[in-house]
C-alpha cells in the first residue's frame, strides 16, 4: 500500500477528523475527482471544474501521497448536495478577500503546467474568461483578458489542424476558428497575434500594456522558414512593434538582443543587393521597410543593447 502512495489508517483509528469550522478550499486542477472515500482507489462520485470553491468539513486521519504531493484528504460539501473526498494536494485555502490573487495564481500555474490536454485547457480558458467578466476594475479586467488569450493560445495548440469536423473540435472551430491559424508545419493551431495587439491598444495606458505587447511579440506563428534568415526576421518582427510601442519597456533589452541575432550577414547582404526577379525585388522592398521601422524604434529606446544593432543598421541602405 505504501508503494502506491496511500497510508491506511491504523486499526481502531477513526477514518476522519471533523473540523471545528468549515474550511473554504478552491480546486487547482481541472476535472477534480471527488471520491466516496479518502483514497485514490475509491469510486468517483463527481468532478469539479477548475476554480470551484468548496467547504471542507472533515479531513482524513492520516496523510496520503499522490504523485509528488503529500497531504490529507478532505471531505467537502459538493454542489449536488452530497459530500465527497478530495485530495488536499490539489486544493488551496480559499479567502474571498483574496479571490483575484488566487484565481490569477491558479490560472498562471495551469498555463505553464505540462501534460494538459484539450479538456484541461478549455477549463483554463473558461476560468480566465469568467474572471475577466467578473472583474471590478479595469486593471484586473485587462489582466484576466490577457490570461484568457494566453489560455486560448495554449488551447489552440491541442486542436489538430486536420480534424475540424470531428467532435469536440467541431464546436471549438465554430467559436474560435476566426481567432486562429492552422499550423500546417507544426500541427495544431496558432492564435492570431492581432488579438493581443488589439488588446494592447485597448489598454495601452495601463501598466499591463507592456506585458500584453511582449506576449504579442512572442506569440508563435506558423512558418516554413527553414534556413531562410530573412523569413525568420519577418516571423519575429513583432519585437520591432514592441519596441515602437514600449521603447523603455521591461523587455526592451531582450527584444534588441533577439533582433541583433536575427539581423545576420545574409540579411544585410540581401537588403543591400540590387536587381533580381520581381519576387526578389518585392522581398527586398519589404525588408527595407521593416528595417526602417527598426531604425525608428532604436531612436526611441535608450537601452544599451541598441549599440550593436545600430552598427549593423548603419551598413544597410534602407531607402
Amino acid at each position: 500500500m505504501l508503494a502506491l502512495g496511500h497510508i491506511a489508517p491504523l486499526v481502531g483509528q477513526p477514518s476522519e477528523i471533523k473540523l471545528e469550522t468549515a474550511q473554504a478550499k478552491i480546486t487547482t486542477v481541472s476535472a477534480m475527482r471527488a471520491r466516496r472515500a479518502p483514497q485514490i482507489t475509491a469510486p468517483e462520485i463527481a468532478r469539479l471544474k477548475l476554480g470551484t470553491v468548496v467547504n471542507a468539513i472533515a479531513r482524513s486521519t492520516n496523510q496520503d501521497t499522490v504523485g509528488d504531493k503529500t497531504d490529507y484528504w478532505y471531505r467537502v460539501n459538493l454542489p449536488n448536495n452530497q459530500t465527497g473526498w478530495i485530495f488536499g494536494g490539489l486544493l488551496q485555502d480559499y479567502d474571498a478577500n483574496r479571490r483575484v490573487q488566487l484565481l490569477r495564481q491558479i490560472i498562471e500555474g495551469r498555463l505553464t503546467a505540462e501534460n494538459t490536454d484539450f479538456a484541461d485547457r478549455q477549463e483554463i480558458y473558461n476560468l480566465a474568461a469568467s474572471s475577466a467578466i467578473q472583474a471590478k476594475d479595469v486593471n484586473t479586467r485587462a489582466e484576466f483578458e490577457l490570461l484568457k488569450l494566453l489560455a486560448l493560445a495554449g488551447w489552440a495548440r491541442t486542436v489538430p489542424n486536420n480534424q475540424s469536423n470531428q467532435s469536440p473540435y467541431r464546436e471549438w472551430h465554430k467559436l474560435h476558428g476566426a481567432e486562429v491559424i492552422p499550423n500546417e508545419f507544426g500541427g495544431g493551431h496558432n492564435m492570431r497575434s492581432e488579438l493581443l495587439w488589439n488588446l494592447e491598444a485597448r489598454y495601452h495606458t495601463l501598466p499591463i500594456a507592456d506585458r500584453i505587447a511582449w506576449a504579442a511579440a512572442e506569440n508563435p506563428q506558423p512558418h516554413d522558414c527553414e534556413g531562410d534568415e530573412v523569413c525568420h526576421l519577418f516571423v519575429f518582427a513583432g519585437a520591432i512593434k514592441y519596441l515602437n510601442l514600449h521603447p523603455k519597456g521591461a523587455h526592451a533589452s531582450v527584444a534588441l538582443n533577439n533582433l541583433s541575432e536575427l539581423l545576420t550577414e545574409d540579411v544585410i547582404k540581401r537588403a543591400n543587393d540590387k536587381g533580381g526577379d520581381q519576387y526578389v525585388v518585392e522581398e527586398r522592398t519589404n525588408l527595407r521597410k521593416l528595417l526602417r521601422s527598426l531604425r525608428a524604434a532604436l531612436w526611441k529606446t535608450s537601452a544599451s543593447e541598441k549599440t550593436e544593432l545600430q552598427k549593423k543598421l548603419d551598413r544597410i541602405n534602407t531607402r
